[in-house]
């Protein structure tokens, strides 16, 4: 009931407070301020056109050339059609549609092996292991 419980003030620094400030120096207010500074994010400049292209292609290299195999295929199957060669014309219409399928499912290969994670034991190392028994 008498029990006191007295709260640090600013003239009574707690232990926390005096045990976590000994080893480090206080900063001043300029100090804090160019702390703030250095941590602001750097200006990234947008991707064009050419180096999206690029990165994408690089990246999914069967996409383009499934794409470019379609618009072949369809390209010769209408070129086909104005010469009058029906026979032709619909062999190629085939082939673009199976070149069609064959892009989607690569499409979809692709989607599918960026969503699975092979990390079986994420935390595990093996190099970092051997080298440390070596020392």
């Amino acid at each position: 009931m008498g029990a006191v419980s007295s709260t640090p003030t600013q003239a009574e620094p707690s232990i926390e407070q005096s045990s976590s400030s000994i080893g480090e120096k206080r900063m001043t207010a300029e100090e804090m301020q160019l702390r703030q500074i250095a941590e602001i994010p750097t200006y990234k400049a947008p991707e064009t056109f050419d180096e999206k292209l690029y990165r994408k292609f690089s990246k999914e290299p069967l996409v383009p050339i499934g794409c470019l195999t379609t618009a072949y295929f369809l390209a010769s199957g209408i070129r086909s059609f104005y010469d009058r060669d029906a026979i032709k014309s619909q062999k190629m219409m085939r082939l673009r549609v199976g070149a069609q399928f064959g892009t989607l499912l690569i499409f979809i290969g692709y989607a599918g092996l960026n969503a699975i994670n092979f990390d079986v034991a994420p935390g595990y190392h093996p190099k970092d292991d051997k080298k440390d028994r070596q020392q």
